[in-house]
């Protein structure tokens, strides 16, 4: 059985656009099989296997996830001292955002579609939320802040890209 199933429901999507390609992603508790119309699951449960155990292994989907990471990432680049009053994930981030900071409150929301990224992508997301409970605007000494995570400039273009791939599945 599917490692997958234990960790939430899996919801297919049939779409007529959709002629050859089988996508698989997770929407908060969620994994959503995305398959063309006259695709057979029970026909293709070994190859659908590998592909959920691929998504699971680098699933970093729950708010206690989050928490952790936030927690390692403050240690590691900022000595302890950058931490959240509380993390989580949100399905209400618009297509530019991934992630936003409430200074007043110290609570930063991460969007729910960063739950399929590499994990050292979303780790310069929140380490960049973490930055902003001490500085507000995105300045010089923000940057120098943000840049402790040496994958930033990696991420920015990753993010770039999986941005550009959202808005092209969504006209399809």
């Amino acid at each position: 059985m599917l490692r997958a199933i234990a960790r939430g429901e899996i919801e297919v999507r049939r779409s007529a656009r959709r002629k050859k390609t089988v996508a698989v992603s997770k929407e908060i508790e969620t994994y959503v099989l995305r398959t063309p119309v006259r695709y057979s699951v029970e026909h293709n449960i070994r190859s659908l296997t590998d592909l959920f155990n691929r998504l699971s292994a680098r699933d970093h989907s729950s708010d206690t996830d989050l928490t952790e990471l936030a927690d390692e990432l403050s240690r590691r680049y900022f000595g302890g001292r950058l931490r959240p009053e509380s993390i989580r994930w949100v399905t209400n981030q618009n297509v530019s955002r991934w992630a936003s900071t409430t200074t007043s409150t110290g609570d930063i929301r991460v969007s729910h579609r960063l739950q399929s990224v590499p994990r050292w992508v979303l780790e310069t997301v929140v380490a960049h939320e973490l930055v902003h409970l001490q500085i507000g605007p995105h300045s010089k000494e923000f940057h120098e802040l943000a840049d402790r995570h040496p994958r930033q400039a990696d991420a920015k273009l990753y993010l770039e890209g999986f941005s550009d791939g959202e808005r092209f599945s969504r006209r399809s």
